[in-house]
Parts: structure tokens; sequence; C-alpha cells
């Protein structure tokens, strides 16, 4: 049994002290404490974010994102320093093929903003284009009759009518366009023609037509996974694909038809 202490008032009224503090006590759990003291002794169960947080987290993304750009950018400079003696120079011939090819395609808007990413694309695009081709010419270029190699080197796979399209959008001078012979320039700015850079943003290639034979999907040739054995292509039956064309067929001539 717990003892009581009594307390007695001036007035002559005697209390009891263990009533007054379970009082206490019960109007603490009732109330609750103070909503400070409550926050900071709780358990969060979700993060607060406040403004000072939101700034710590812009400076560092600020700093990850210079730190990744500076990195991004000495890597252009070295690979710039493969096409040329600077960086501005290369940009400027960068420059000059964009225009030549939305030139040739027909693209009169020629205006160009540089963009890291396409540049590089560009880069290693054309040092890998110069690589093949020189492991194909010989001291006076490449033969005309090997360009479909060259460019089934290079990962592409055009007709010989789409070949001698662009060869002629290429060789506006009557010496070269009957020439048997191709320059190292001349054989990567076919390739560039008829496979716009990403810095051309060429939306629709018309030079490029999807076939049966050789389609393309979303901007990408199929052909090539025909040739190289791609372990997703599997054998398609006949019949099925026999009904496929035989449909489209009817439906273009259809589309003749009414248009007639």
């Amino acid at each position: 049994m717990k003892k009581k202490k009594i307390h007695k008032h001036e007035n002559g009224r005697i209390t009891s002290i263990s009533s007054k503090s379970e009082k206490g006590e019960s109007k603490v759990k009732r109330i609750g404490p103070h909503i400070e003291i409550f926050q900071v002794f709780r358990e969060r169960d979700r993060f607060m974010i406040t403004k000072k947080i939101v700034r710590m987290i812009i400076v560092m993304q600020a700093h990850v994102r210079g730190w990744l750009e500076r990195k991004r950018f000495q890597r252009i400079i070295n690979k710039a320093s493969y096409h040329g003696p600077d960086l501005k120079t290369v940009l400027n011939m960068y420059r000059r093929t964009i225009h030549r090819v939305r030139y040739r395609l027909g693209l009169w808007r020629t205006r160009q903003i540089v963009n890291y990413t396409e540049l590089e694309e560009w880069m290693d695009r054309k040092k890998f284009y110069e690589t093949m081709f020189a492991k194909r010419e010989d001291w006076q270029g490449l033969e005309r009759s090997e360009l479909l190699k060259y460019f089934n080197d290079c990962g592409h796979f055009p007709t010989q009518k789409q070949i001698d399209n662009v060869w002629n959008l290429v060789h506006t001078d009557d010496h070269e366009r009957y020439s048997e012979l191709i320059k190292k320039f001349k054989a990567v700015e076919m390739i560039f023609t008829l496979y716009p850079p990403l810095g051309a943003h060429v939306i629709k290639n018309t030079q490029l037509k999807s076939t049966w034979l050789r389609p393309i999907i979303n901007g990408e040739e199929g052909y090539k996974y025909i040739v190289h054995g791609h372990p997703v292509l599997k054998r398609a039956n006949i019949q099925i694909v026999g009904k496929l064309v035989a449909n489209s067929m009817r439906e273009r001539k259809f589309r003749q038809h009414y248009k007639s």
C-alpha cells in the first residue's frame, strides 16, 4: 500500500499530495506534451524536407553536374585531337559537314546549335568510318565496286541503287562522277549523307526506305540482324508470311484504285 502524504493548508483544509500528482499525470496523458517536444522525441514516419535541405540538394546536384560536364568536355577535347589541331577547327569541320548533309537532302534551314552529345557522336562515327576505309583502300583510294562491302564493314546495309544515288549527290563534278575510284573524304561523306548524323536533325530520310527484305524499324536497319544471325530471330512460317504479303499487296492495290 502506498502511503499518502497529508498536506495541511493555512485555511485548515487537508489535501492529498499523491492524488494531485495522479491528476497531473492523467492530464498530461490526455492533452499530450508540447508540440515541439513531441516532434523531437517521436518516431518520424516520413522525412521532413526543409528549405535548408532543398538548398543542400541543389548545391550537390550542381557540383555533380558540373563535374560530369567537365569530364565530358575533356573527353571531347581528347577525341578532337584525332580529327584536327584544336577543338575550334573540329567544330568548323562539323558545322560544314552538317551543312552539306542537310543541303543535299533538301533541308534549307541549315542553322546549327552545337550539342556536345551530337558532336561526340559525329566524331566517333567519323573515326570508325575512316578506320574501316583504311583497311580496304590502296595507295590510290577505294574502287567504286568495293563501296557496298565498305558500307557493310561500317555496319550499314544499303542497296546498290541507294549507293549509286548517293554517289551522284556527293560527286557533283563530272570528272569525279564518272571516276571508278573514291577517296576517304568522299566515302565518309556518302555514309553521312545516306545515314545522317544526329546533329543534322533529319526527321524523315527519303534516301532510305523500309522494304520487306530490308526493314527499317525506329531508324535502325533490321537487315544487319539477319546477316549477323541474331539469336532473337526465328524461322518464320511461310504460310503466315505469304498471307501477310498478300494482304499488304491487296490493300495497296485498293488504295491505288480508289485514288485513281
